[in-house]
């Protein structure tokens, strides 16, 4: 996989996608600042394709990461000023489109709590959807909340990816 250059801390994610993806930059700021002001004090975005191509194609505002045939990791991590501000994120945010509601719809069996091999904070939804294969988790960790979506690989391999990206968190 490779790292795009959208990658990055939160404002430099978010100057980027100004000029590339301005309807995706509105919805992105008003987020992040509907997470500050629920506690949150930095974010990184990292997103992952199979290709620089496909890379080139997410910065683009015609792009339809939804729709992507092709490998795809999008990766937010939002820290938060406390413990309780993050735990107040995953229980009753919405960040970037997904929350614990978002990741239960559409009637497909998730995955919360320990089992999911995250934290007690987590939920994991993993299933095809209109031919692809989708993997949604959203959890918190301390003082961060860790949304995670993965296309076209493995569920098995985007599950390990999940816990092992867990497992840095300190």
């Amino acid at each position: 996989m490779i790292r795009c250059d959208l990658s990055g801390d939160i404002a430099s994610f978010l100057d980027k996608e100004k000029s590339a993806d301005p309807a995706t930059y509105s919805t992105a700021k008003s987020d992040w600042d509907s997470a500050r002001t629920n506690g949150a004090t930095g974010a990184y975005a990292a997103l992952y394709t199979d290709s620089k191509t496909h890379c080139g194609q997410l910065s683009s505002s015609a792009a339809d990461p939804g729709g992507a045939s092709y490998r795809l990791v999008i990766n937010f991590v939002i820290q938060f000023k406390d413990q309780a501000s993050a735990t107040s994120g995953y229980t009753d945010g919405s960040f970037f489109n997904f929350s614990v509601s978002d990741v239960k719809a559409g009637g497909v069996p998730v995955t919360q709590g320990t089992a999911t091999g995250l934290t007690d904070n987590s939920i994991v939804r993993s299933a095809p959807l209109a031919g692809q294969t989708v993997f949604l988790a959203l959890w918190q960790n301390q003082t961060f909340l860790v949304i995670l979506a993965i296309l076209n690989v493995d569920p098995a391999a985007s599950l390990k990816a999940a816990v092992a990206e867990n497992a840095r968190i300190k």
